[in-house]
């Protein structure tokens, strides 16, 4: 578990912006006259497609470079890697998550279906809504919320305290559960991308994500965070069917971020050392291909390593960034639906809790079945992997639970929650920094139109929910 150490102004070094590219054109300043008669589907729909925008850009590529589950190797990811980044990189996930889509519409849609009677259709979308303003909160800390769905009267919305949003969005989760088991009115049916509309499924994506929101309280509140996230995870999403993940097809306008990112910028981010690392047994020295998952993140590297799966090691590895094994199967497809919340992830969660509580019987049971959520999403054979854990006890036991996470959970941004919250899978820091940072600049674009933000300076390092670095 983590310790208290030195904390060092991580900061003081990256304030200078990068040039470069950004994921997508930020959305439109908000309008209060724009399209005034949106329907609740409208709404929904418009929000998916920006949510999937959210989760599967930006945030996804910073949080895995960060994490070493990718590497940065050219242009402005190289810099990334090595934290040197502005509060202008942050603009386009802060204007995704307020506007055109964001918590304004989502705030919308929810007063339509209630208006109409449409009880689950209104738990859906607050399931939506504590997604995306739960996970801001889980990487910038204080932030709008309480002002932020009435611009007009608040046009410098106040920042609110990250532990006050993180009680708001699990309050919103009762809700939405309970809207969800009322059985009050018509559902999305085929305007929800993900279940048609189905109430059971989101209920059970509901559950998950309490669950983890309890986790990332468990540094700052202790082991009664634990116990609730337990008992959430075990009503949680229990198959592969309920996986909640995003939805492209092959069409340009709705691809998947990172084929598109690749499409645009090949080469710039390749395998990392660490996760490739995991998952060839621990060492780098053969580059066999040990985790049948292998092939499905990734394709061979070129020149001297054909044939071989080698990673990039933060601000080092081979000197040709093109020999590193790239991402170019899955994840880079176009219409790959990367994973927004899973069965795997819920079992690991009970797993991690059981192992707090003491159950390490338990623990090993739930990292199992994590596997086993595993070896039916990709279709191979992990028996070896899920086996390994009956030898395990106390802290090896512990690691193995939170390495086998980490290699499930690839490119989700909740791999630098479980970092900060556990120090596991250890990592190494960039070079000249004695920590991997602890929170996210807050946008360019909102400092320069609301007083309420800080400058960068002044910023704290870390967020309340995680005081110690690892």
């Amino acid at each position: 578990m983590k310790t208290t150490r030195v904390r060092m102004a991580v900061w003081t070094a990256v304030f200078v912006p990068l040039v470069g590219c950004s994921d997508f054109i930020a959305p439109a300043e908000f309008d209060p006259n724009a399209v005034p008669d949106a329907s609740v589907n409208q709404l929904f729909v418009a929000h998916q497609a920006l949510q999937y925008i959210w989760h599967g850009g930006t945030t996804s590529r910073f949080s895995s470079v960060w994490m070493q589950q990718m590497g940065g190797t050219a242009r402005q990811h190289a810099n990334i890697e090595l934290y040197d980044v502005g509060e202008s990189d942050f603009d386009d996930m802060w204007d995704t998550a307020y506007q055109g889509g964001g918590l304004i519409d989502l705030e919308g849609a929810i007063a339509k279906a209630e208006d109409a009677g449409q009880r689950m259709y209104a738990g859906i979308i607050k399931l939506h809504e504590a997604y995306l303003m739960g996970m801001m909160a889980s990487i910038f800390g204080d932030i709008p919320l309480s002002q932020a769905v009435n611009p007009v009267e608040f046009p410098e919305p106040e920042l609110d305290e990250q532990l006050s949003v993180y009680s708001a969005m699990l309050t919103l989760l009762d809700a939405a559960i309970a809207d969800l088991t009322s059985g009050q009115g018509a559902g999305p049916g085929a305007n929800d991308f993900n279940f048609g509309g189905d109430a059971s499924r989101w209920l059970t994506v509901a559950h998950s994500l309490k669950a983890r929101f309890h986790l990332h309280l468990v540094e700052v509140e202790g082991v009664g965070r634990y116990q609730q996230a337990l008992a959430e995870a075990q009503q949680g999403i229990s198959d592969i069917s309920g996986n909640w993940h995003e939805v492209h097809s092959t069409s340009a306008t709705e691809s998947n971020n990172w084929f598109n990112w690749e499409v645009r910028r090949a080469g710039d981010i390749r395998a990392g050392a660490v996760l490739m690392n995991f998952m060839n047994g621990g060492t780098p020295a053969d580059f066999t291909d040990d985790d049948p998952r292998t092939p499905k993140y990734w394709t061979f590297g070129s020149g001297d390593f054909v044939g071989q799966y080698i990673g990039h090691l933060v601000a080092a590895g081979p000197p040709d960034p093109g020999t590193q094994a790239s991402f170019v199967n899955l994840p880079a497809e176009a219409d790959y639906g990367q994973p927004i919340l899973t069965c795997s992830e819920t079992q690991f969660i009970i797993a991690e809790a059981s192992f707090a509580l003491g159950d390490e019987a338990g623990a090993r049971v739930a990292a199992k079945a994590a596997i086993d959520c595993e070896e039916a999403y990709w279709g191979v054979d992990l028996s070896a992997i899920a086996a390994a854990f009956d030898a395990l006890s106390g802290q090896a036991l512990f690691e193995k639970i939170m390495e086998q996470k980490f290699v499930a959970n690839f490119l989700e941004v909740d791999i630098w929650n479980d970092y900060k919250r556990t120090c596991l899978p250890a990592r190494t820091p960039a070079p000249g920094f004695n920590s991997i940072p602890g929170r996210w600049l807050y946008s360019d674009n909102e400092r320069q139109t609301n007083s309420n933000v800080p400058p960068p300076e002044e910023q704290p390092l870390r967020n309340d929910n995680d005081p110690n670095p690892c």
